[in-house]
């Protein structure tokens, strides 16, 4: 009689019995998703010292690359005369120095006046034709942060300084 009104009892439990699968199966898909996620998140993140045997890398030294930039302007703008084809050319430039380490720009402070000296020394030595160019820029800029750097390893055993920022660059 139920074959008789178009129902059919086997098709029923075998509608359920798919979707019972289906329901096990997203969710050991997804249990499994979860434990590999898991997994690869503590293997790349954690702080193990078998993680990081190879280069061990400070505490101190991981919190200064978090840690936000410092400015420091070196106040007065430094002015270089040079001898070009017999005519008097001039060079003024303002520098900024940047760092995350506040010990290494109180430590720029202190030493300010061996800093100076030694930057108005070496722009002296420049080539004035090679000031125009963005090369001769870039080499100026380079020098200028191994300088600084130089002199602070000097005195207070640490370089510190992460660049040397020109915020005013005229040659006339």
């Amino acid at each position: 009689m139920a074959e008789a009104d178009g129902l059919d009892v086997g098709a029923e439990v075998e509608k359920k019995g798919g979707k019972k699968k289906l329901i096990i199966i997203l969710a050991i898909v997804l249990v499994l998703l979860g434990g590999g996620g898991a997994a690869a998140y503590f293997f790349l993140f954690s702080d193990s010292d078998d993680a990081t045997s190879g280069d061990a890398v400070s505490t101190e030294d991981a919190a200064m690359v978090n840690a936000p930039s410092i400015y420091l302007k070196l106040d007065a703008p430094f002015v270089v005369d040079f001898m070009v084809d017999g005519k008097q050319r001039y060079l003024q430039l303002d520098m900024t120095i940047k760092s995350r380490d506040q010990v290494q720009i109180d430590a720029v402070k202190v030493h300010m006046p061996l800093i100076r000296n030694s930057l108005v020394l070496l722009l002296s030595s420049q080539s004035f034709d090679a000031l125009q160019t963005m090369d001769g820029k870039a080499a100026l800029k380079k020098a200028a942060l191994d300088s600084i750097n130089g002199i602070l390893q000097q005195e207070t055993g640490k370089g510190g300084i992460d660049s040397v920022l020109f915020t005013n660059f005229v040659m006339q």
